[in-house]
């Protein structure tokens, strides 16, 4: 009966440690409201082309999937075809695509050996991604 009843507590005194170090982890205080919580945040990155004297600001909304694309207008000095870039699309094998508001992939991207993604099309200018933040 005695080793029925000390595993009853040390089950109960288990199961209260979780249930309090879940609090702890959490904590009490109620986070911030949705309108309290500032700016989205977003992902920056510094593109350049090989041989071109030129690189831009490049950014958007982290994310699977789609998000809208912002580039600095100096983008168009390294690739003119920037200007139509709108989309900022990952795919699920690893590669990034800027595409156009009428869906023409622009630039596509695959992760890259010391920066964040290299061009895979067009083929030259060779550009790369830096990673900003």
């Amino acid at each position: 009966m005695k080793l029925v009843v000390s595993g009853a507590l040390v089950l109960a005194l288990v199961g209260s440690l979780g249930y309090f170090s879940d609090q702890g982890a959490t904590g009490n205080a109620p986070g911030p409201e949705p309108e309290e919580a500032g700016p989205a945040a977003t992902s920056e990155f510094i593109l350049t082309g090989i041989g071109v004297n030129e690189d831009c600001r490049v950014r958007h909304s982290p994310g699977e999937g789609s998000a809208q694309l912002d580039l600095d207008r100096s983008c168009a000095r390294i690739l003119p075809r920037l200007v139509d870039a709108r989309i900022w699309e990952e795919r699920p094998d690893g590669t990034v695509v800027f595409v156009s508001a009428a869906g023409e992939a622009l630039v596509e991207f695959y992760p890259g050996d010391g920066a964040a993604y290299e061009s895979l099309r067009p083929r030259t200018p060779l550009l790369s991604l830096y990673r900003e933040n």
